[in-house]
């Protein structure tokens, strides 16, 4: 044998030995795996009922291996959790004939959601296995294919897998009317409405078709809470429906005037016939109650006047109630905060309805202690003309003829300081005099709601202030405002300040005074441009000054022994007296310039948001085709070359969820990382389009110079106090017009850009 055969025969075996493990690589079964959006935290909704929510297919490509008996492994991964098949389960056998693709059945896919054939990691096993659920968060579900004989895999675990899929449990609805202990009129013919609202309409979970299972049960036993007796009565009515309002009428069980009733709403998830459970606690509701009241009818003949900015509700007297309410929202918001005004005779005035917004009201009142009635809802809509700010916030010097003092205040009332009405939040009674926390509306600031808080303040019985003094609060690190079931969150601003400015005098306490500048000089640096920033930072310093000279300039005068050493502290004082007051004028005169200059801030805004409209009105039709080419990609890649249903539609596309890389790139294989690509740019432009589509919605909301001017402050996702903040800044250092705009324009679409990202 030749040395050069001898080389020839190594090679041969050295390659033999190489492509051994190579070979061994090639998996012979494909399968496909694909979830139904969307998907159910319940395990057990992925294997039972008409139809399966989970497909999977397998494809044996092995001609050499006709026939092939295997059994899987599933795995599901999420974010907090994991799931994984036991190697030693009871699993029953497939079997795989090649070149024929079979479809798993929902018996065949059962044993391997058993949690009793599950190895569970990141959360205690115990959690699953009381609930069949997963938590809240991303998940794959991925099947291996191992061969029965030989314990083998074969099929690429890399390729095997579902796409991602977002998993959400959704809470029960809220419950609205009647409000939980409500007193309902009893009348003829009886019509109660019934009202809810879904929770659950944000989440991937509003894909199903949700029913609504409305329960009613008397209460017997008034001695227990009503929800631990609403569990011990048999229904007296229950029903099913669609909608998230309910009638309830003659047709329906009669209800008896005097007695207690009970209701709780149950939200049912379906698809066709099976039923899911995606919402906590079985979809049960809390448990609301209510009165329906004896013979105590409310108020006839409601109607509303408009007229200088205030809605006088009026009606036909109740001989039988001694105090009546009147209660009120904005329209068309289930989420609006009811409020309240309160009267002893038969009207009522709203003053701090907004101009421009549509309001819904009752009228009802008390005809025994401990229970009100309520009547039908009217509605009426405030005029959207602008308001006199009258004496820019400062109150009147009103004489009050009626002197009585109110002894019944509580919370969340409502009185009058002023031209302003004003709503208590705490209270806290001392004879005549209260002390607590509470909000003033003041309609020259947009109607924004100012916290205030008070100390041994009278009001008489027409609920005016008559003795004492609100003071508005400020925590710069905090919102103005509380829950948002007892108060509605506010923005302060340097001209709510001007009011206790108005009052404050160089006898206040030194704490008041120097806490006065301290706030002025805060709001000063979040609102105004350098200019005016410097000159009422020195006016604020200079109040703190000349009350520091005052105090020391009144010691002196009480020290002093000999007509000279009188006359120079007199002097000092009124010295010290101007200086204050030059102070108070300034801020007052920084604060007039300030509103002047929003004036033009607004102008450019509105320019600029109509130009960044124009441009997006030009880019929305090749972003919209670009979407819809991309999604015709999306789809053939998902569908059509899978061999699935060419039928679906693209929104089926959306609706697979998952489209974000959520793999290392090292991790996926070729094909894969050309979907990644592929949901990439898909991403890219449905946010395009998306952004466009912000743009008109934006444009829209701010279309007047009144929104602007009260909103765009408030506006966190467009940070709208840095821009407006800036362009002052231009306008001081006399920036042309329409470098304001290009400025305002390209801020504003940055900013919607990132909202994206």
């Amino acid at each position: 044998m030749t040395a050069k055969r001898s080389i020839q025969i190594v090679v041969g075996i050295l390659l033999c030995i190489i492509c051994h493990p190579l070979a061994a690589q090639q998996y012979p079964v494909k399968v496909q795996v694909q979830t139904l959006q969307p998907v159910s935290a319940q395990l057990s909704n992925l294997y039972n009922g008409s139809q399966a929510r989970m497909i999977v297919t397998l494809l044996n490509t092995d001609l050499q291996q006709p026939t092939m008996n295997v059994r899987l492994r599933l795995n599901i991964k999420g974010t907090t959790v994991a799931l994984r098949n036991r190697d030693y389960g009871s699993y029953p056998l497939l079997q795989l004939d090649a070149g024929l693709p079979v479809q798993l059945s929902l018996n065949d896919l059962a044993p391997y959601f058993d949690l009793n054939n599950m190895e569970i990691s990141g959360i205690p096993g115990s959690q699953i296995q009381q609930s069949g659920k997963l938590p809240d968060g991303f998940y794959t579900f991925c099947v291996d294919v191992v061969e029965a004989s030989s314990g083998r895999l074969v099929s690429n675990e890399k390729q095997s897998c579902s796409p991602p899929a977002w998993i959400a449990t959704s809470d029960p609805p809220l419950l609205n009317l009647p409000r939980k202990g409500e007193a309902v009129a009893f009348r003829e013919p009886l019509n109660i409405v019934f009202n809810w609202t879904p929770r659950h309409l944000g989440s991937p979970n509003a894909a199903f078709l949700t029913e609504y299972e409305f329960t009613m049960v008397e209460l017997w036993d008034t001695t227990i809470l009503p929800e631990a007796g609403f569990g011990t009565m048999p229904p007296l009515y229950q029903t099913t429906t669609n909608a998230t309002t309910l009638l309830y009428g003659p047709a329906e069980p009669p209800l008896l005037p005097g007695k207690r009733y009970s209701w709780r709403i149950r939200a049912i998830a379906k698809q066709g016939v099976d039923e899911f459970e995606i919402f906590t606690n079985h979809g049960f509701s809390e448990i609301f109650y209510f009165s329906l009241q004896e013979d105590c009818q409310p108020p006839q003949q409601v109607a509303a006047t408009i007229a200088n900015g205030e809605a006088t509700i009026t009606w036909a007297p109740q001989p039988k109630m001694f105090e009546y309410l009147v209660e009120y929202r904005e329209q068309d918001n289930d989420k609006a905060t009811w409020f309240n005004v309160k009267s002893n005779d038969p009207r009522a005035v709203i003053r701090d309805a907004i101009p421009g917004h549509k309001y819904e009201y009752r009228v009802g009142g008390s005809c025994s202690l401990g229970s009100k009635t309520l009547g039908e809802l009217h509605a009426f809509e405030m005029p959207g003309d602008a308001v006199d700010s009258g004496s820019c916030g400062l109150l009147s010097d009103i004489k009050l003829a009626n002197d009585t003092a109110l002894k019944t205040l509580q919370p969340d009332d409502q009185i009058m300081a002023g031209d302003f009405p004003v709503r208590f939040m705490t209270l806290k009674n001392s004879g005549d005099s209260y002390s607590g926390t509470g909000y003033i509306t003041i309609p020259f600031l947009g109607y924004n709601r100012v916290k205030v808080k008070f100390d041994n303040i009278q009001v008489n019985t027409d609920r005016q202030l008559m003795k004492g003094m609100l003071m508005t609060t400020f925590d710069s690190t905090k919102l103005q405002g509380t829950n948002i079931d007892t108060v509605i969150q506010v923005f302060a601003d340097l001209a709510s300040v001007i009011n206790d400015l108005a009052h404050l005098t160089l006898d206040a306490d030194y704490l008041a005074v120097k806490e006065m500048a301290e706030q002025i000089k805060q709001l000063a640096e979040e609102e105004l441009p350098e200019e005016l920033k410097t000159r009422i930072t020195k006016a604020a310093d200079n109040l703190v000054q000349a009350k520091e000279e005052y105090n020391e300039a009144k010691k002196e005068l009480a020290d002093a022994k000999t007509p000279e050493e009188k006359a120079a502290a007199e002097k000092k004082v009124k010295d010290a007296e101007k200086k204050f007051d030059d102070a108070k004028e300034e801020v007052k005169a920084v604060t007039a310039e300030k509103a002047e200059l929003l004036k033009g801030v607004t102008d450019v805004m509105l320019a600029a948001i109509k130009a960044v409209k124009e441009d997006a009105q030009k880019s929305e039709n090749g972003a919209a085709d670009a979407y819809s080419q991309q999604q015709k990609l999306m789809k053939a890649e998902v569908y059509d070359k899978q061999g699935l249903d060419s039928a679906v539609t693209v929104q089926d596309i959306e609706d697979l969820g998952g489209l974000q890389e959520i793999l290392k790139e090292d991790e996926l294989s070729p094909s894969a990382r050309a979907f990644a690509q592929l949901a990439k740019d898909y991403n890219e432009k449905q946010q395009a389009l998306l952004a466009l589509r912000l743009i008109f919605s934006l444009s829209d909301y701010y279309k007047d110079a009144n929104t602007l001017s009260t909103e765009l402050k408030k506006d966190l996702a467009l940070e709208g106090k840095i821009l407006i903040r800036s362009i002052m800044e231009m306008h001081t250092a006399r920036s042309s017009k329409e470098d304001m705009i290009k400025y305002a324009a390209t801020y504003l679409k940055e900013k919607i850009a990132n909202l994206f990202k």
